[in-house]
Formats: structure tokens, sequence, C-alpha cells
């Protein structure tokens, strides 16, 4: 499977050049179609074509960077393709391709596989405590089941209310996550911030003097050697 991926993928470089000219190309387009009074859907549909172009190569390169772990490789694949597929069929829609009627399902089962693989992956990217990014992932795994099996199957009970829990419940892991992050951030630049302090004093005389030998100092005044502790 890795080897099929790696040879039917190409380089993240030449994909992120292609995304950027891309992109590049569709704005000149539209600013084209605005200047000599094109039609608004055809501006909509080109401005839509460079945000989901966009969108989609956030959710390929986020499960990229946020898969871990060799036993789920074959489901992070699977995620990155659900993601792929799904921006591709939203960029037909968007330029009236019409799709069949018995598509819809396997679509939205599609769309919502690659919704929980993409955040799954932002949460273990930014994440590092481990039951926090497991209660995280149960949620969106079971949130995504239960949607999926909204779409094939008729549940009548109280299928709203479900999914406000569902909602609630995910939005207080992902503000928690968050927040440990930032918190992990800014720990770590204060850390940094501490260790690359200099030392500007002798704590035997008092004189500014040094001989650095890190990551122990030597006074030029006293001769007293000292390792300064963080």
């Amino acid at each position: 499977m890795s080897r099929t991926a790696s040879r039917l993928i190409p380089d993240k470089s030449v994909i992120k050049r292609a995304l950027k000219w891309f992109v590049i190309f569709n704005a000149a387009l539209a600013a084209f179609g605005i200047v000599t009074g094109g039609s608004a859907e055809f501006v909509g549909r080109v401005h839509g074509t460079s945000f989901l172009l966009v969108v989609t190569a956030a959710g390929i390169a986020s499960i990229e960077l946020g898969k871990t772990g060799a036993r789920l490789r074959v489901a992070w694949f699977v995620g990155s393709a659900c993601v792929m597929a799904t921006g591709f069929v939203l960029l037909a829609l968007t330029w009236g391709v019409p799709l069949p009627d018995l598509a819809g399902k396997p679509l939205g089962t599609v769309a919502v596989v690659g919704v929980v693989a993409t955040y799954c992956a932002l949460v273990s990217l930014i994440c590092s405590r481990n039951r926090l990014r497991t209660v995280c992932w149960s949620g969106a795994l079971l949130h995504g089941f239960y949607v999926i099996a909204l779409i094939w199957f008729e549940i009548s009970p109280i299928p709203g209310r479900v999914l406000a829990l569902f909602a609630v419940g995910l939005s207080a892991c992902s503000l928690l996550v968050v927040i440990e992050f930032i918190g992990t951030r800014r720990a770590a630049s204060t850390g940094s911030e501490r260790a690359d302090r200099p030392v500007k004093y002798c704590p035997y005389c008092g004189a500014s003097g040094f001989v650095a030998t890190s990551p122990v100092f030597e006074c030029r005044d006293c001769g007293g050697k000292f390792r300064p502790v963080v």
C-alpha cells in the first residue's frame, strides 16, 4: 500500500507549487471575469474552485503531518483518499456536473470519513497528552459512526439530541486540546528564554568578565568557576 501510494502521489514540493500557481491562475481568471463584466456565477465558481483546492490540500497535509503509528497507516491512507475524493466531488458539483441519484449516501459516507480523519490528525498533531488525544479520537469516531448510521438508516430515537451531545463533547475536547497546546508552547518558549539568558555577574566577586568554557564559566578577576543552573 505504501509503495503504491508513493508512486501515485508526487513530491510534496511539486504539489505545493502546483496548487500555488493554480490558485494564482484562478484568482487572475476571476479578476479578468470581473473586469470584463463576466457573470457572477462564473466568478463564484472560480473562487469556489480555489477554496476547495486549498481546503483539500490542507486536509491532506494535516493527515500527512499528524498521522501516528504504523498500525494506523491504512486508516490514514483511507482518510487522505476520502478527503481527496470529497474535494473532487465538490469541485464537480461547483462546475455543474450532475451526479447519480444513488451516489448521495456513498459520497456522504466518504465525506464523513475524511472529516473524521482530518480532525484526528489535527488532534494528534497539536496534542501531546495521550489520554486527551484518545478521548478526542474516541469522540470523533463515535460521532462519525453515528452520522454514517443516520445517512444509511432511518433512526427515529432523537437523532438531533444525540448529535448535539456529540457536538458539545467534541467542542469541549477541542478547546482542551487548544488550551493544552497554547500552554505547552508558552512553557517551551519561556524555557528557551531562560536557557538562553546570559550570565552577567560572577557570584563570588561580582565582576562581569568571564571565560566561557561551556557548561562551566570562569571569572577572569577572581578565577572562580561556576556552572549556571536554570
